[in-house]
C-alpha cells in the first residue's frame, strides 16, 4: 500500500509541475491543436445525430422492420401501452394505415410475392382449363351415347325387315311371289 501512495504522491507532482499559482498553466501548441481536434469531433458527432434525428422524422424514408419496430415500441412507451396487452390492434392499425407495406422486409419480399402471384393465376387458369375439357368430354359422350342408341334401334329394324315373313309381305305389296320351286341351273356353254 506504501508504494500506491507514494505512485499516487509522484503523479500529483509531476501534473501540477508546469502549473501557475492559480492552479492552471498554459497549453502547449499540440495540446491546443489537440483540444481543437477534440471539439471538432465533438461538433461532428453533434451534427450526424442532428441528421439521423431529421432522417427519423422524414415519413417518406424506407425503414427497416427492426427500425420500425424500435420506433413503435418508443412511441407505445411514451403513450404508456404495453406491447403484450395490445399486439392484434397494433397490427390491425398498421394494416389500415398502410405503414406494413413500408416495411424493408416486406419490400424485399415483392419478387417472391409476384412470383407466387403468378402461379396462383396460372393454378386457377388450368383449373378452369380442366373444367372446360371436362365438360366437352361429358358432352362428347352423352352424343356418342345417343348415336350408339340409333344405331341399334336402326339395326333392329333392319334386321326385323330381313325376316323371311315380312320380306314376304313387302314384295307381294310389289306384285313378286316368292318362289316354291327350287331354282334351276343352267348349263354352260364352253
Amino acid at each position: 500500500m506504501d508504494v500506491m501512495k507514494l505512485l499516487r504522491f509522484l503523479r500529483r507532482s509531476s501534473n501540477n509541475s508546469g502549473a501557475t499559482a492559480g492552479g492552471n498553466r498554459t497549453l502547449t501548441p499540440t495540446e491546443l491543436a489537440a483540444r481543437e481536434a477534440q471539439q471538432e469531433a465533438q461538433k461532428d458527432v453533434a451534427r450526424a445525430k442532428a441528421a439521423k434525428a431529421a432522417a427519423t422524422n422524414n415519413p417518406n424514408k424506407l425503414r427497416t422492420s427492426e427500425e420500425f419496430r424500435s420506433a413503435q415500441r418508443k412511441k407505445r412507451n411514451r403513450r404508456g401501452i404495453n406491447l403484450a396487452d395490445n399486439q392484434v390492434g397494433g397490427l390491425i392499425r398498421e394494416v389500415l394505415s398502410g405503414e406494413i407495406l413500408a416495411r424493408e422486409a416486406l419490400v424485399r419480399q415483392v419478387p417472391y410475392l409476384l412470383f407466387t402471384s403468378l402461379l396462383t393465376i396460372l393454378y386457377l387458369g388450368l383449373g378452369y382449363q380442366t373444367e372446360r375439357i371436362l365438360r366437352d368430354k361429358q358432352k362428347t359422350l352423352e352424343k356418342l351415347e345417343e348415336a350408339t342408341a340409333e344405331e341399334k334401334t336402326l339395326r333392329s329394324d333392319f334386321e326385323s325387315q330381313l325376316q323371311q315373313s315380312r320380306l314376304a309381305r313387302s314384295t307381294a305389296e310389289l306384285g313378286l311371289e316368292q318362289p316354291t320351286s327350287p331354282p334351276i341351273l343352267l348349263p354352260s356353254n364352253e
